[in-house]
């Protein structure tokens, strides 16, 4: 006779999951703070994969820790652990882009990628209307910071939840396999 797996109750699931989202996000913002650093276009690519493959770890890692055996739980537990995740890499994120935004250095080099990046046709848009290129590069930079800062919390939650749904079909399967055996 086989019975229906369940999940345990929501109150002990809470502590692993909030515990996997905690340490997860510290390790994600140190990827995302390293990402924003000046280096090679690959290099900020490969950050973000780690940071968004990150965000899908954590959750299956959440499901994983709480114990959670049914999908539905799963999801909740993965987006919440992703969710938390996300928090704290949008946080780095921000505060290293706000923090590189003072230094001279940096801006020239992200107003040099702004100008490698537009067209003739563009130049001559942004002169008839009369902008400058470091109005341009500031626009482009705050534009970055909020939506990054939107968008890093949301795909925590939805990586997460995808995340916490295969770690909880993981343990249903370890749970099928050891009541078989018995």
């Amino acid at each position: 006779m086989t019975t229906n797996p369940s999940s345990p109750p929501a109150s002990q699931m809470l502590r692993p999951t909030v515990r996997v989202g905690l340490i997860a996000g510290l390790t994600l913002a140190l990827a995302a703070a390293a990402q924003q650093l000046p280096s090679a276009p690959e290099m900020r690519l490969l950050g973000l994969f780690i940071v968004m493959a990150g965000f899908g770890f954590t959750g299956y890692f959440a499901a994983r820790d709480s114990g959670a055996a049914q999908r539905n739980a799963g999801y909740g537990v993965g987006a919440l652990s992703g969710l938390i995740a996300g928090l704290f890499v949008s946080g780095a994120f921000i505060a290293v882009s706000v923090a590189l935004s003072f230094d001279p250095q940096n801006v020239a080099r992200l107003q040099a990628e702004v100008e490698r990046q537009l067209g003739p046709a563009q130049r001559d848009q942004i002169r008839a209307a009369d902008l400058s290129l470091e109005t341009l590069t500031q626009f482009s930079l705050g534009l970055s910071i909020a939506l990054c800062g939107l968008g890093f919390p949301v795909a925590g939650l939805l990586l997460g939840a995808l995340g916490g749904a295969s770690g909880a079909a993981r343990n249903q399967q370890a749970k099928h396999s050891t009541s078989g055996r018995r």
